[in-house]
């Protein structure tokens, strides 16, 4: 399986599809129609080459994006200088969150203010969990000599593409348009009260990214033989040097290797995908092929370890 480059996306992504077995008819479209462009595939650790977890789903050159960790904007620019043209960042205009942990939202007034300074005109629409709107209220206020300064200075930028419309959704379709039916899935992820996958239906391709989650039959049921899983995952022998209490948090809050292999067994997805991956401490960090390894010991499918503006 290769890696797709933001530069040959073209031709790349009919050999991927190929790859995973998709019928001949439907590489055209699922190249030029749908695709997955990673973002962001880090943890909370400030890796340089990791931006905080973000995946845009592109469908017919329409993008959403599903979580907006630290150094989503400048990735989705830096996908767009790639080639990745839908990816500008004034189209960034319907978002998801799978929960509200500050890896995955810490970048939320970033992309509410700079695709507003650099020329959106569209509302930002953004689903998530209970607390999103009370989240986007907060940040509202907390910018607001920001949003004067701009707005009734010499710049005179328009509040109109400064709207924020957020919504608190439940599990079930939470958005659909001409290009993408959206819906929520619950799942486990300690103590966070609400959390959320997502699965992605266009006219080609069925995607479904699980955000942060210990192992629950809901994903299972969400995937079955989709055509991309984007899962989290952290190696067996990963430990954080700053939480003694990972071997009693990890069982509640993620999925290791072992378990996403069992969990991929049962969904047979066309290809996973792996993000979200505990790299380890500095000097002796965890390689993606150590990844692969483990994951394959029991999973016999098509699987990739996915690096920040991968285009799958």
């Amino acid at each position: 399986m290769k890696r797709v480059s933001l530069g040959l996306v073209g031709a790349a992504v009919v050999a991927l599809v190929t790859a995973v077995g998709v019928p001949e008819a439907r590489q055209a479209a699922d190249a030029s129609s749908t695709r997955v462009v990673m973002l962001g595939t880090g943890t909370p650790r400030p890796d340089p080459d990791r931006s905080g977890p973000a995946t845009a789903i592109v469908a017919n050159d329409k993008v959403y994006l599903v979580d907006a960790g630290p150094g989503v904007v400048r990735r989705a620019q830096a996908a767009f200088d790639k080639g990745q043209t839908a990816m500008a960042v004034t189209n960034l205009t319907t978002a998801f969150f799978t929960h509200l942990h500050s890896d995955h939202t810490v970048g939320y007034p970033d992309l509410i203010f700079t695709t507003w300074v650099q020329g959106r005109k569209e509302p930002l629409k953004v689903f998530g969990p209970a607390g999103t709107e009370a989240m986007t209220s907060h940040i509202m206020q907390a910018w607001a000599v920001d949003i004067d300064v701009r707005t009734k200075g010499l710049e005179q930028r328009s509040r109109a593409g400064l709207t924020v419309t957020a919504k608190d959704v439940k599990a079930g379709v939470v958005f659909e348009d001409a290009n993408v039916k959206v819906t929520a899935f619950p799942t486990p992820h300690g103590e966070v009260p609400e959390s959320f996958g997502y699965r992605f239906d266009t006219a080609n391709r069925s995607i479904v990214i699980s955000g942060d989650t210990s192992p629950g039959t809901p994903l299972v049921e969400a995937c079955r033989k989709c055509d991309v899983l984007i899962h989290e995952v952290y190696a067996e022998e990963y430990r954080p040097a700053d939480m003694a209490s990972w071997p009693q948090y990890r069982p509640k809050y993620h999925t290791t290797t072992s378990q996403l292999a069992e969990i991929a067994t049962k969904a047979q997805p066309k290809l996973l995908i792996l993000y979200h991956r505990g790299i380890g401490p500095r000097g002796r960090e965890i390689s993606d092929n150590q990844y692969l390894s483990e994951v394959r010991r029991t999973y016999t499918g098509q699987v990739i370890v996915a690096n920040d503006l991968d285009v799958f």
